[in-house]
């Protein structure tokens, strides 16, 4: 008897005192340090396209043998004037104008488009979610379908000259005036293997660490 009450007493402190897992066999989220590997090349990779685009030429004006960058663009006419000793009044060009303030207003866009992802690869870093990675892969689809449109408005600043130098009996083909420079390429590159390498990541989730 003796026994049997001193089990029952064992097993009643067991009962009382042990701490109850409430049937948990894990603990805390393990960090999965695959995702942040890749989140920290994202973030680079993004960094390097926005300060590409920023600084390095953006296009090349052929026909002088002159890169123009960001800054250039948004006063062509000048541009033009300096790098060439050329007197081409481009704003006398149809629809130029339009074009390139067009071109200037889609630069903005890709910024803050750059400025979004960066921020949201931070938050990444920290939280790991699903429904970051997701919201930055549609801002890294659009920087490169903007990336794209550069190169159709480059193309279509480039006709408009070529159309206009040949009323003067100037004759030069779109591509002689106007191309895509370093800058838009390297866009190409750096924001295929972010989109690539965002959706391996979706892959990596933090783990429940087991107890």
């Amino acid at each position: 008897m003796t026994e049997k009450k001193r089990q029952f007493e064992d097993f009643e402190h067991t009962l009382t005192s042990e701490p109850m897992h409430r049937g948990s066999h894990y603990g805390r989220k393990k960090k999965s340090w695959i995702n942040i590997v890749i989140q920290v090349i994202v973030f680079i990779l993004v960094a390097i396209t926005g300060y590409s685009m920023f600084k390095e030429p953006i296009l090349n004006l052929t026909f002088v043998n002159e890169p123009i960058t960001f800054h250039q663009i948004t006063n062509l006419q000048d541009t033009v004037n300096q790098m060439g000793n050329l007197n081409i009044n481009i704003e006398n060009i149809d629809n130029l104008q339009t074009h390139i303030d067009s071109l200037i207003l889609v630069f903005y866009v890709f910024f803050i488009a750059c400025i979004l992802s960066l921020i949201l690869t931070c938050f990444t870093l920290i939280f790991n979610r699903t429904a970051l990675k997701i919201v930055n892969l549609f801002i890294l689809a659009v920087m490169f379908v903007i990336t794209f449109g550069f190169s159709f408005l480059i193309e279509n600043i480039a006709k408009s000259i070529s159309d206009s130098m040949s009323q003067h009996y100037i004759s030069l083909s779109p591509e002689q005036i106007l191309t895509e420079a370093d800058a838009i390429h390297n866009a190409f590159i750096l924001l295929t293997c972010s989109l690539a390498l965002l959706l391996i990541s979706l892959f990596f989730r933090n783990r429940k660490a087991k107890i």
